[in-house]
């Protein structure tokens, strides 16, 4: 299959592009039906000219039907939006880039969703859905999750679901970040015990404090709680992000952010800054995992994609620990360079 894929991107280069472009069309009709032409071009950002054609295709071969009230999809233009991205996966090279990936990295298990997280939301999402999965296969008993904050663990969190037997407790690996609500690892972890119908405990404190803060801080009773169940953790679920993106995000001073430009940093994860060797050179002072907790038991799935991170990701797995690696395609194929 996966030559089948090369010479047709050699005979015919345009077909994955028609076939998403389809799809597409076919996935927002699914996401807002009934809906309407107009509405539809909208959403998708193009004239209804542009898509009128997409339509008539999908309507003739019975994935939508079209109505007075709006488009719907069938039952099986529906089959088509839920084996799409695995038939790409299955017909292109991405589980054999999976295997090289297992050889030449140090980790346990890969999974490379297709696309680029950068280019398309949806690849985010195929990103939290596959690492979703992963995570909730391995829930037993009363397994602890620690989270960390940001889109890619909060695109994961949309699609963790319960499972028969588990009561799951989700607790955040450090307090927010100041920015968005919604990507804050508090809110992930109330989003993950709601979906998974688990329990979870909250960090009330800042993403940065100062020092005599920080030791204050530590002996609260209830952040005490927090952190050994951190210290308990089966697994830690947590994403990586480009050093200069997270400094901006976190309002890092101007001296701060010198330091970290000085000194090379590509990456950031659980508040460690690191250069492209895998060497730290900053540290947000917060309450939360420290760098000796990430050398514990716990399974660590990280998730994180777009070509933007390449550098970012490249780095972590010289810093950090990692069991299982769930990346895109993008972020794939340049580890494979």
């Amino acid at each position: 299959m996966h030559r089948i894929f090369e010479f047709q991107q050699k005979l015919v280069p345009d077909l994955l592009r028609k076939m998403d472009a389809r799809y597409n069309v076919l996935k927002a009709i699914s996401d807002t039906e009934p809906v309407g032409r107009r509405a539809l071009a909208e959403r998708l950002n193009k004239t209804e000219r542009q898509i009128r054609s997409e339509i008539e295709f999908l309507d003739e071969h019975e994935l939508v039907k079209v109505t007075s009230r709006g488009m719907y999809v069938t039952s099986e233009g529906r089959g088509i939006i839920d084996s799409y991205h695995q038939m790409l996966k299955e017909g292109s090279d991405l589980n054999y880039m999976e295997r090289q990936l297992v050889q030449k990295l140090p980790v346990n298990q890969v999974k490379v969703v297709p696309g680029d997280a950068d280019q398309s939301k949806e690849v985010k999402q195929l990103l939290g859905k596959e690492a979703a999965e992963l995570l909730i296969y391995s829930f037993k008993d009363e397994p602890v999750v620690t989270v960390t904050g940001g889109s890619t663990t909060a695109a994961v969190a949309e699609h963790v679901q319960p499972v028969e037997g588990a009561r799951p407790v989700f607790v955040p690996a450090r307090g927010g970040l100041g920015d968005l609500h919604e990507y804050q690892a508090n809110s992930i972890c109330v989003k993950m015990a709601e979906n998974a119908n688990g329990q979870y405990r909250l960090l009330y404190v800042p993403d940065s404090i100062g020092e005599e803060l920080h030791a204050k801080m530590q002996e609260e009773p209830t952040i005490l709680e927090v952190m050994d169940l951190m210290n308990q953790a089966d697994f830690v679920i947590h994403g990586v992000g480009d050093a200069l993106t997270m400094a901006n995000r976190r309002k890092t001073s101007e001296s701060t952010v010198e330091k970290i430009v000085e000194n090379d940093a590509v990456g950031e994860s659980f508040g460690y800054y690191f250069d492209k060797n895998g060497k730290t050179v900053h540290r947000v002072n917060s309450i939360g995992l420290s760098i000796d907790q990430l050398k514990g038991n716990s399974q660590f799935i990280t998730v994180a994609g777009g070509y933007s991170k390449r550098d970012a990701i490249s780095a972590y797995l010289k810093w950090g620990e990692s069991d299982v690696l769930v990346i895109d395609e993008a972020i794939a194929r340049h580890l494979l360079q």
